[in-house]
């Protein structure tokens, strides 16, 4: 049975999700989450990007699993890690969002930085988009009460709807395609200069921090406003 503790590609793939210091990535995780607590709401900060090739390259990216149409009239892309307090916090409102506008279509970026058990979440997550299973087990993942381990993945998978037996054959089959996709997941953020998860492009508007649902749902609006869409 594949287990985090016995692959050497679990450091691996979280030193190349981590190029800056994983210390700083933690200080700036907890104090967005203290941030967050004490001011009622997530902490996010606003840049405007240019809709450049390299922009669009992130966003048409077909490793990343997606949910809505084709033909959205807004795309966002969200980087998150299922260890992370403020993307567990902020996924339920992208999730109400996705289910009420359906010209919105959602990409999936995952970036484990909060180490190897992030690492293993992620991963699982991937090889379940390989049976159709992504968003159930991102669901699952992101509303766990047990804390992510390599003994609880199976339980959270299988309560999921994931069929584990070929999970764990796509893990095996696939890992280092899976584990390329984590690593362009992780050059994607630096170079959109995310600090942490969670981050967010919507339209061409990039946000540092978890969203809620009035900010999601005002960012959508204000990417249409601009685009000149009703």
């Amino acid at each position: 049975m594949w287990t985090a503790a016995h692959d050497p590609a679990v450091t691996d793939i979280t030193s190349l999700a981590a190029r800056r210091p994983r210390a700083t990535l933690a200080v700036m995780a907890v104090l967005g989450v203290a941030a967050s607590l004490y001011f009622g709401r997530p902490v996010v900060d606003r840049q405007d990007l240019n809709p450049t090739p390299a922009l669009l390259a992130i966003i048409d990216d077909p490793a990343s699993p997606r949910v809505g149409p084709a033909d959205a009239d807004v795309t966002i892309l969200v980087f998150t890690d299922y260890q992370c307090p403020i993307c567990r916090a902020t996924d339920p409102p992208l999730e109400r969002l996705a289910a009420a506008d359906r010209k919105v279509r959602i990409i999936f970026k995952d970036w484990p930085i909060f180490g190897a058990n992030s690492t293993l979440a992620a991963r699982a997550a991937l090889a379940a988009d390989r049976q159709g299973k992504y968003l159930s087990l991102h669901r699952a993942l992101m509303t766990t009460r047990l804390p992510i381990t390599a003994a609880t993945l199976k339980p959270i998978a299988v309560a999921a709807g994931v069929d584990w037996p070929r999970l764990e054959t796509d893990l095996r089959v696939h890992l280092s395609e899976i584990d390329l996709t984590l690593a362009g997941h992780a050059g994607q953020a630096r170079s959109l200069g995310l600090p942490g998860t969670p981050g967010y492009v919507v339209g061409s508007t990039l946000f540092r921090g978890g969203l809620d649902g009035h900010a999601l749902a005002r960012a959508v609006a204000d990417t249409r406003k601009a685009r000149g869409v009703s």
